[in-house]
């Protein structure tokens, strides 16, 4: 993943690395923005882990201490990080000002989050929902829309608000 984020920056395409953050990688969050800082990517969005998909069947990664995450964003204020790191609401201080486009619809998509299955998620779409409308079809090199009821252009899937950290 650093190689790959290393030949974007040489490249001049902008990156951002996403992290969900469980009881087993929370207190590595601060060092990792550190790292991605340093090679260029511009920022670490931090996502609460819910309890969807595989996190249900394993409870013990979820954080349901809240004084955890008071305590990342503390450490993540006092470090002098050269990236942006922002939290989804969960994560977030107080409740996050919506920074998403509006319900009318963006004219461009400014971020696509990829999953190693190949899934898309469009911005400020939510997290841990399998409701994806596009793949990347690696055989074909293509981007592919697959529509379904549960997409998340046909389904009404909240978005995730955010907050710089």
């Amino acid at each position: 993943m650093l190689n790959a984020l290393g030949l974007a920056r040489e490249l001049g395409v902008p990156t951002g690395a996403t992290m969900t953050v469980t009881s087993r990688n929370i207190t590595e969050v601060l060092h990792l923005a550190g790292i991605l800082g340093n090679i260029g990517v511009r920022q670490l969005k931090l996502h609460c882990l819910r309890p969807v998909g595989n996190s249900a069947s394993h409870p013990e990664l979820l954080i349901t201490d809240s004084a955890a995450y008071a305590d990342l964003r503390e450490r993540l204020q006092a470090a002098e990080l050269a990236i942006e790191v922002i939290a989804d609401e969960d994560l977030s201080e107080y409740v996050a000002p919506e920074i998403c486009a509006p319900a009318a619809g963006p004219s461009e998509i400014d971020r696509i989050e990829a999953d190693p299955r190949g899934a898309l998620t469009m911005s400020c779409k939510a997290v841990g929902r399998d409701s994806h409308a596009f793949w990347y079809d690696k055989p074909t090199d293509r981007i592919v829309h697959r529509p379904s009821p549960t997409d998340e252009l046909t389904f009404a899937v909240p978005d995730v608000v955010y907050a710089c950290v």
